[in-house]
């Protein structure tokens, strides 16, 4: 039997609501669950599995839907939703309405995930409390993001956002974020996952970070002028603890880019950066160490901090016996590459790296802001070689991301194995205490099933996350995955071993 049932006039972040949806599958008797807010999207989603809406449903309400095999464990999800969305989920000794209800320093940070227009006033109110704030709301504009993180750095408060993907203070990861050991190197980042990449390659590579700042994916566009990395790098600069900063961000407005590195130029201290998609002419006169790639930022921190040369991954000639092996174990029939991505900084250095390595190859994607591939006609059916990026609003308008739940890369994943001219499958696996708590084993089954096809997978994540990085690798390569050291060696590879497919079948 289907019922949804509504909590009017209620607001729930999807993640919460995600995770509620997947504990209530688990129950006994509940044969199946969603869970979301009223929107057009979500209302059309349930309609398709089935289920009849209430006559009074908006977007301002939670929808709940249960298939659930009686009445009475129908009942009993019922009150589990209500408990555990009215009081925290059991894990939070206070229920706190608003961000004006905190007492004066009450917290070090507040995380925000409301629509646009409730997460600014909160947000004003949070910093007004002498609070720092991690807002992952993205749908506020960009002339109210300035103002907003203006206000923060006038009152001496972090603003992380709006559109933060990661962070990491204190130990503590938010968002998307990964446990990452302490250390030396602060890392401020305009790009979620590329942020995440350098701070855990560091650490792969024997040193730490005293922090992971996120500033939101938009913070170098114009109308907001870099106002966040800039304040975050005097921040990094009075810190002691803090010998090194590390800039990350994908390529953005040039004359932002510009006032940051000469930000940076007026620091005492060491600043590596690395803007994905710049070139030379970007770095040229500035003291900043200037990379091209998340490993070599990561390496050039590590180096600086330390006096040695860092190594990490293959060595190039093994690289190219390794791809020279794999693109010898496929058959002629078999030649596109298929890159399933969660991380849109991951897609882009992917992308990046195969224009630079073999630009005779052409790849399509469903990413709109890049230079290196054609667009796809549409994100549901791959053409030739393609690069999906499964964070992009294609993907999460409709469904949460797939960083938190895998389920539609798991159904895209199926899709393309059961294409017989798919030679390659290439993804990001991200960890975090935030994220999907177990993104890889739901790969293993059909992997085991397609044994003749490559699997090039890179895994993201610090030693103090929770999934298990070790052992996240060592399922993955047990089922016959080659797994990279990071995202750039897993582009560099994939590159190579296309670059072979692509003179074969000439």
């Amino acid at each position: 039997m289907k019922k949804v049932y509504l909590l009017k006039n209620r607001y729930v972040d999807s993640v919460t609501l995600m995770t509620v949806a997947v504990e209530l599958t688990e129950r006994e008797g509940i044969d199946g669950a969603e869970c979301g807010m009223g929107t057009k999207q979500n209302v059309n989603l349930l309609r398709e599995l089935g289920y009849e809406l209430p006559a009074d449903a908006t977007s301002n309400d939670v929808m709940i839907a249960l298939d659930a095999q009686s009445e009475e464990p129908m009942r009993a999800a019922c009150e589990f939703v209500e408990e555990s969305l009215s009081t925290g989920r059991g894990k939070r000794e206070k229920v706190y309405h608003s961000a004006g209800d905190l007492a004066e320093g009450e917290f070090d940070v507040v995380q925000i995930s409301l629509p646009g227009e409730y997460a600014l006033d909160e947000a004003y109110k949070a910093i007004d409390k002498g609070s720092h704030v991690f807002m992952f709301t993205a749908d506020v504009s960009l002339e109210q993001e300035h103002d907003l993180k203006v206000y923060a750095r006038d009152h001496g408060c972090l603003m992380m956002g709006p559109d933060a993907g990661v962070g990491l203070l204190g130990g503590v990861a938010m968002a998307a974020g990964s446990i990452v050991k302490y250390g030396p190197i602060g890392v401020i980042g305009a790009s979620g996952s590329g942020s995440q990449e350098v701070a855990c390659l560091i650490e792969q590579m024997g040193s730490g970070v005293t922090c992971v700042l996120g500033t939101g994916g938009r913070d170098l566009k114009k109308p907001v002028g870099g106002v966040s990395m800039m304040a975050d790098m005097d921040r990094l600069e009075r810190d002691d603890d803090t010998k090194l900063i590390c800039l990350v961000s994908m390529l953005a407005d040039r004359d932002v880019m510009e006032k940051v590195l000469e930000k940076a130029d007026t620091l005492s201290k060491p600043v590596v950066a690395v803007f994905l998609g710049a070139d030379e002419e970007l770095y040229k006169g500035h003291k900043v160490t200037g990379t091209f790639n998340l490993t070599d930022a990561a390496k050039a921190c590590v180096r600086l901090v330390t006096g040695e040369e860092p190594t990490l991954g293959l060595t190039a000639q093994e690289r190219e016996e390794l791809a020279q092996r794999c693109a010898g174990s496929l058959s002629t029939e078999r030649r596109y590459f298929r890159g399933l991505y969660t991380g849109g900084t991951f897609s882009e250095e992917t992308l990046m790296t195969f224009r630079a390595e073999a630009p005779e190859i052409t790849l399509y994607t469903n990413r709109d802001n890049t230079e290196y591939a054609r667009r796809l006609k549409t994100h549901k059916q791959s053409e030739g070689n393609t690069l999906l990026d499964m964070g992009d609003l294609d993907f999460t308008a409709e469904a949460p991301h797939t960083v938190f739940d895998p389920a539609q890369r798991v159904v895209r994943f199926r899709q393309e194995i059961s294409d017989p001219k798919v030679a390659l499958i290439s993804m990001d696996i991200i960890l975090g205490p935030g994220v999907a708590p177990d993104p890889a084993s739901c790969y293993l089954p059909m992997i085991s099933q397609h044994p003749d096809i490559v699997y090039v997978f890179a895994v993201c994540g610090g030693e103090g996350d929770p999934q298990g990085k070790d052992k996240i690798k060592k399922q993955l390569r047990e089922a016959g995955v080659i797994v990279a050291e990071s995202n750039h060696e897993s582009a560099m590879l994939s590159t190579a071993i296309m670059k072979k497919l692509e003179a074969r079948n000439r």
